[in-house]
Formats: structure tokens, C-alpha cells, sequence
């Protein structure tokens, strides 16, 4: 039984070790939308780039709320909406009570 206990808590141990390490890969939320004209030269990722996270992510979610794809080459002159800001991961597991009296 003792062995038992041991091996239980070396597995909720290693659980909570590894739920720690795959949040990192959860991407952060992006906000602060605004439109950019593109600029000769620019492409998705020199855009993305200048939101605080990281780039890769900013990409595709750039393509995806303008209905482009990742690869597609940028017109100058063409207007998008880009994010300015990111929000960690955890900001989506914050809950929030709005209302009268919850009583």
C-alpha cells in the first residue's frame, strides 16, 4: 500500500509538471484590432511582427481574421486588420460576474 501511495503522488506530481509545460503552447489572445494599409514590401509576417507575441501565431490569426491565406502575397494599398496587443493565456480562465444581486 505504501508503494502504492508513492507511485500516486509521483503521478500527480509528474501531471501537474506537464499541464504547466504544455500551457506555454496555448496562444495568446489578441486584441486591439486595427487597420493597416500595406506598404510595398510588407508581408504577413513583417506585420506581425510588431504585436507582442509571437510571430507565427500573429500570422495566422492575421490571415484568418481577414479571410487570406498565411501564403497569399500582400498588395500595396490593400487595407487589413491587424492586432496590436496580446493577452496571456490565462487571462481566458478569469470568470467575471456581471449583474444584480446574486444572493
Amino acid at each position: 500500500m505504501r508503494k502504492l501511495n508513492q507511485y500516486a503522488g509521483w503521478l500527480a506530481f509528474a501531471t501537474c509538471v506537464i499541464s504547466l509545460l504544455m500551457l506555454r503552447f496555448v496562444p495568446p489572445v489578441l486584441t486591439g484590432w486595427t487597420d493597416v494599409v500595406v506598404a510595398p514590401g510588407q508581408t504577413l509576417w513583417s506585420l506581425a511582427e510588431k504585436c507582442p507575441a509571437n510571430p507565427w501565431d500573429v500570422v495566422h490569426a492575421i490571415a484568418a481574421h481577414n479571410h487570406i491565406s498565411p501564403d497569399e502575397p500582400l498588395q500595396p494599398g490593400e487595407v487589413l486588420e491587424v492586432p496590436t496587443k496580446a493577452s496571456p493565456f490565462w487571462t481566458r480562465l478569469v470568470f467575471s460576474f456581471e449583474g444584480g444581486n446574486h444572493a
